[in-house]
């Protein structure tokens, strides 16, 4: 029982300090949605060389959007014309990294990792991107692989991220703004921009996204709390605090299994609590969210095996560089860094705002799962451990 006690309050701490920029980063990610122009990112990632990997890459850094979910996105936009270096790079970029678990980040790991989390996605789809240029055929890309009846096959049964990256009537919502502002100028306070603006980015933030994410999201906290209750305080006189060991580890971990970049982080936040070196936990960041067996298993069959090699190669070497650099940098200046999941500023107010903000996520946490999100995760869990199995043993034999 004590056991039970002590992971139940870790996993209520975690959630406890999160909520506030849980909250604040499904509103960002929903107004992302809606004011960003699909027309705008196709035309951006169309540009040849370093240009349009760059842009791809600074693209991806904010979209809420995970692995199995960039997938489809990136065929569709490479079918209008993105170049296949840019699609590499967006397909690396957006799963690392998102509004959303900037700021979670922020809340449980501090600013230090919060800013080196976008960094390092940039880096990596960057880095990516310009492998791509060097070894990947200039010509189309491999067709993507269809299932019946014409429709793209993805790794998760829904989606897992929507059909869209952007949110089709943006034009319609800047025009909305535009209209606003000029009516305030003009004395009028009536807001009218909920059918247009924030409507659906509240639909997109609170409804879509979380559906998304919330079987994950739950599933990474819980995961948070066993850790820190369980592990030893003095992984660092273990051998596993800092060096390129533990970053090898968090590697073998992240890589083949499905986290998205939210769940990623109440994960890495529990294992530097424990010991591990925030380069470690950035490496976990960055490789957890960005590959897994389902999602590699599709890149080859839309992108091709050579696609697929470079990018794997790109994520690893990544994340593996980002990692000892930060470490490098940390000993280097000396930054202070927050005690993930300890220091939180102690004050009546700042409590009250975060038990506030915990009881309205937990509404909106159960109204998701009531949508049926919690199944939707469920099939997504054993598709990504069925993708971990051999070709014979995923398939039954026969």
């Amino acid at each position: 029982m004590s056991l039970l006690q002590a992971i139940a309050d870790e996993t209520l701490r975690t959630l406890l300090l999160a909520s506030p920029f849980l909250l604040l980063g499904l509103a960002f990610a929903g107004l992302l949605h809606v004011l960003l122009p699909t027309s705008l990112i196709q035309r951006w990632m169309g540009r040849p060389g370093l240009s349009g990997v760059a842009i791809a890459a600074a693209i991806g850094v904010p979209l809420p959007v995970c692995s199995c979910g960039v997938v489809p996105i990136a065929v569709e936009l490479r079918r209008k014309g993105a170049s296949q270096p840019a699609s590499l790079s967006f397909l690396t970029t957006t799963p690392e990294s998102s509004v959303d678990s900037i700021l979670f980040t922020w809340a449980l790991m501090g600013p230090v990792l919060a800013i080196a989390r976008p960094i390092a996605a940039f880096f990596t789809a960057f880095l990516g991107g310009t492998l791509a240029i060097a070894y990947l055929p200039s010509g189309a890309a491999p067709g993507p692989e269809e299932a019946p009846g014409g429709k793209e096959q993805s790794c998760c049964d829904d989606g897992c991220g929507g059909d869209s990256v952007t949110y089709e009537d943006a034009p319609a919502a800047w025009k909305a703004l535009g209209g606003w502002f000029r009516r305030r100028r003009d004395g009028d306070k009536r807001p009218r921009l909920w059918r247009t603006v924030f409507g659906p980015a509240f639909r997109y933030g609170f409804g879509e996204l979380l559906d998304d994410i919330v079987f994950w999201l739950l599933l990474g906290v819980l995961l948070a709390g066993v850790l820190g209750a369980l592990l030893p305080a003095d992984l660092a006189e273990r051998g596993l605090g800092s060096g390129i060991l533990p970053m090898l580890l968090m590697l073998a971990i992240g890589v083949p299994l499905y986290m998205c970049a939210s769940a990623s982080t109440p994960i890495a936040a529990a294992l530097m609590a424990k010991g591990i070196s925030p380069g470690a936990a950035l490496v976990f960041l960055l490789a957890g969210p960005a590959t897994n067996a389902a999602t590699v298993v599709l890149l080859a069959r839309t992108f091709g095996r050579r696609f697929v090699q470079v990018y794997l190669v790109s994520v690893v070497a990544g994340a593996l560089i980002a990692g000892v650099a930060l470490d490098v940098l940390i000993a280097l200046f000396g930054w202070h860094l927050k005690t993930p999941l300890v220091e939180a500023p102690s004050s009546t107010v700042f409590d009250a705002v975060e038990w506030s903000s915990l009881a309205i996520l937990s509404v909106f946490l159960v109204l998701s799962l009531l949508r049926g999100s919690g199944r939707q995760g469920w099939r997504e869990l054993v598709q990504g451990f069925t993708g971990l199995l051999p070709r014979g043993a995923s398939s039954g034999d026969r």
